[in-house]
């Protein structure tokens, strides 16, 4: 991934320049708001009251340009970033591991992991002519940043066929369109999308493209853990199995918590009211972090929710979530079991080699609280790891099942990549390429996860690596080759 070249995208960057100039947000685009002084009054030297009307009209202005200056920080650094890269053809990012595996850029700005904004200032230095294939998964990409990510292949497809009107706008006169594309899911990717498809695909003015397309797994902890578990159940919910649409894992945890929630929650017991909650209890969220997720979930559709009630609907998602995917939670409990038994047992870290052979070291010390004194803060208390060798059992037991999956994703990425020769970019469970070469590549990825689940049994591997006491719990309905045939594993 640091052998792939990146250059700057001139129309999403000459749309930005002029935004910044009108002071004008869109998304992520931050830039400065201009707010001018109230004009003095003619009395103000001799009326005090006037005088301190105007004092603090003035005060309050200042105040706005503070705030306004400290919001658009990321946004002025990303167009500093810009302003020194222009000079420059072609460039490269240099990526790092962490101690899972996972694939991190390093620089902060003009990434593929930076955000809607900066997502969209970047493009591939190295362009492809343009294929029958890649005209399909470029109009996949204007439906997919548009909002459509829950709709099928060929609702997207249509839907961008079906507003070519609306695309043609967006590419030819940005500025004066704004609301066309403000408004999307993530506007700035939706923008630089619709340049490329009506210059590649409408007008054919161009007939290379360099616009990297993204797919994203579905609920990635569960289908990781789907594998582990061979749960032929959870695996169909994330798309590991084929189906004819892209199934939908949160609302249907949504519809089995709904009976059990306070009445007045049921009416808004939706997928988006418990997504977080679902997408983290893969990951070991316990029930006061699903509690402030849920709590803020139903904040945003304007419901107010007690403490009693919280804690019903809490339990009611936790509960539906045992029924839904009860392989995954029976993995993530036998993990947390097992862990706490090494640890007990003497352990101070845990350590296990992935698929692709990344060696994974978790060491998790206990820490204490010291006093210190600081010259400007005075006293103050810190956690500070102890010197002598004791391992946090709470915390090791708590990370290890999302540190796995993790992993296992990274692992799936790592030997994807290792049969793909094209230019490709990572954001954790999603992977980026050129739309010429996406076929190949969601290819790739799906064989990937069937020889990684089909022909290992990973969880065992898993088990002996930490000295485990018990067998794992799997199920073994899964037959994994079947997400060969799935269109939605990664979409």
């Amino acid at each position: 991934i640091q052998k792939v070249a990146y250059t700057l995208n001139d129309f999403t960057i000459t749309v930005a320049r002029t935004l910044q100039i009108k002071g004008r947000e869109v998304g992520k685009f931050l830039p400065i708001v201009n707010y001018d002084l109230p004009p003095k009054p003619v009395d103000i030297a001799e009326n005090e009251e006037s005088k301190q009307a105007w004092r603090r009209a003035a005060t309050d202005i200042r105040n706005k340009r503070a705030a306004e200056f400290k919001k658009s920080c990321r946004t002025r650094m990303t167009m500093e970033a810009v302003e020194r890269f222009s000079k420059y053809e072609r460039f490269y990012i240099p990526w790092s591991f962490d101690y899972r595996g996972r694939a991190y850029p390093i620089p902060a700005f003009l990434t593929p992991q930076d955000t809607d904004f900066g997502k969209s200032l970047i493009r591939s230095a190295d362009e492809s002519y343009i294929t029958e294939s890649g005209k399909k998964w470029l109009a996949f990409q204007v439906a997919t940043t548009f909002g459509l990510d829950k709709e099928t292949m060929a609702d997207r497809l249509l839907w961008t066929t079906q507003n070519i009107p609306l695309i043609t706008r967006v590419a030819t006169d940005p500025i004066d369109n704004i609301g066309d594309w403000e408004g999307a899911d993530e506007p700035w990717q939706f923008l630089a999308a619709c340049e490329e498809y009506y210059s590649v695909v409408v007008t054919k003015e161009r007939k290379t493209t360099g616009l990297f397309v993204a797919t994203d797994a579905t609920c990635s902890g569960l289908q990781i853990l789907a594998g582990l578990a061979r749960d032929k159940e959870t695996a169909r919910l994330v798309n590991v199995l084929p189906s004819e649409r892209p199934q939908d894992a949160y609302k249907v945890v949504a519809d089995t918590a709904k009976p059990n929630c306070p009445m007045h929650i049921q009416k808004v017991m939706d997928r988006k009211t418990v997504k977080r909650t679902v997408m983290t209890i893969p990951y070991n969220a316990k029930p006061y972090s699903n509690r402030s997720y849920i709590r803020d979930a139903l904040l945003e559709k304007g419901i107010e929710i007690d403490k009693e009630d919280l804690t019903v609907t809490v339990q009611a998602v936790r509960d539906a979530m045992q029924k839904v995917v009860p392989g995954p939670m029976k993995v993530m409990k036998w993990i947390e079991d097992e862990v706490g038994k090494a640890i007990k047992g003497g352990a101070i870290e845990l350590q296990w080699v992935t698929p692709s052979g990344f060696i994974v070291n978790q060491r998790i010390m206990k820490k204490e609280k010291k006093n210190v004194k600081l010259q400007l803060l005075g006293e103050i208390q810190l956690k500070i790891a102890m010197d002598k060798k004791e391992a946090d059992i709470n915390r090791h037991k708590a990370a290890t099942a999302p540190n796995l999956i993790h992993s296992l994703d990274a692992s799936l990425l790592h030997l994807s990549i290792d049969k793909f020769d094209k230019p490709i970019a990572l954001i954790h469970d999603s992977v980026l390429t050129q739309s010429v070469d996406m076929d190949e590549l969601s290819a790739i990825i799906r064989e990937t996860y069937m020889h990684l689940f089909a022909e290992h049994d990973y969880l065992n591997d898993f088990a002996q690596q930490i000295g485990a006491e018990t067998e794992p719990p799997i199920i073994g309905d899964l037959k994994p080759e079947s997400v060969i045939d799935s269109t939605y594993f990664f979409c």
